[in-house]
């Protein structure tokens, strides 16, 4: 079952996942409404909601991948498990902390202007997985929202994206054999070798 829900969800356009996204958060806001005492609080139950969604949806997604016939150390599916197995306990402790009111209340509205900026960059860096690849769409995604925040330092700016992108050659592509999206245009220039 948990393979046929993978597959469905590996299978939907990724705007029908931010549709499903707003729907629960939705359910999780009506959820907090008869509940007072976390009103102020609100904000970052939606993000811890929000954090965990995507932890099961890439967890349910990963049921999608096949295995090779000869055994290996790890899959493809190896780290999307790994990160949600160790993502529920960090829900749990966070959730805990924020129902009885042991963290500060959610701070007054900020810059909406800049939230909606960073969101919509957010889906155009995952849009342009699929013509430049998750190297130059991520480390893109990373100069830009710096650069929103206030990051001015040439340094930043070229050594973050940099070791980002360093960093999740190494481990997916290296360590774990996992082939992360290069993009048409580098799959036109490598002849598919990356």
């Amino acid at each position: 079952m948990l393979t046929q829900i993978g597959r469905w969800l590996a299978g939907m356009a990724w705007p029908w996942q931010f549709v499903f996204l707003a729907i629960f958060l939705a359910v999780v806001w009506v959820a907090t409404l008869p509940f007072k005492r976390i009103h102020p609080y609100r904000g970052q139950l939606m993000v811890l909601a929000g954090v965990f969604w995507v932890g099961i949806l890439f967890f349910l997604i990963s049921f999608s991948f096949t295995r090779p016939i000869f055994p290996m150390g790890t899959y493809a599916d190896t780290i999307p498990r790994i990160w949600f197995y160790a993502l529920v306990p960090v829900v749990v402790i966070t959730f805990i902390t924020i129902v009885t009111r042991k963290v500060d209340d959610d701070p007054k509205w900020g810059n909406v202007r800049l939230l909606g900026i960073i969101l919509g960059a957010l889906v155009a860096s995952i849009a342009l997985f699929d013509i430049v690849g998750y190297y130059v769409s991520s480390a893109a995604f990373i100069v830009f929202c710096m650069y929103m925040l206030g990051s001015r330092s040439k340094v930043e700016l070229i050594c973050v994206p940099a070791g980002w992108v360093l960093f999740s050659w190494g481990i997916f592509a290296q360590l774990l054999n996992v082939r992360l999206p290069v993009g048409r245009i580098f799959e036109a220039l490598t002849g598919g070798y990356y």
